[in-house]
């Protein structure tokens, strides 16, 4: 019964460090992804300032250093997530918990049901659950 309880408690923790990953790896990619929509923005609007400046006989720099510097701030920000996203995975790893995403050793076997790899201790695809043959 004891061996059941720590099976149990395993599954439990592992289940927990999974779904905290996936969830702080999703809202990663989630900002990354405003992030660049928004840089994208930002240089249109530089586009803009420089063709209304040229068309107006101006500097055509004038006004856009301030959005060259939000830019930058932005890409800054790309890379903090990520390095977070880079931790994450390397967590996973650490845990035993590799979704199939990171690299995978000699020493894992392949779910028949959804084809994930798994470790060879695993008794269940941690994916679908399916019984891993031994």
């Amino acid at each position: 019964m004891a061996g059941l309880k720590e099976t149990l408690e395993k599954g439990i923790a592992t289940l927990n460090v999974k779904t905290n990953n996936f969830v702080e790896e999703s809202k990663c990619k989630s900002h990354i992804a405003a992030l660049e929509k928004e840089i994208t923005n930002l240089k249109l609007s530089i586009g803009n300032i420089v063709f209304e400046n040229w068309n107006n006989d101006g500097d055509t720099l004038n006004g856009v250093e301030e959005l060259l510097q939000k830019i930058g701030e932005k890409e800054q920000e790309i890379v903090t997530h990520k390095e977070r996203i880079k931790q994450l995975s390397e967590e996973k790893q650490v845990f035993g918990v590799d979704d199939g995403q990171a690299a995978v050793s000699a020493n894992v076997v392949y779910c028949s049901q959804c084809g994930a790899s798994n470790a060879l201790n695993y008794k269940f695809c941690f994916k679908c659950g399916t019984p891993l043959k031994d």
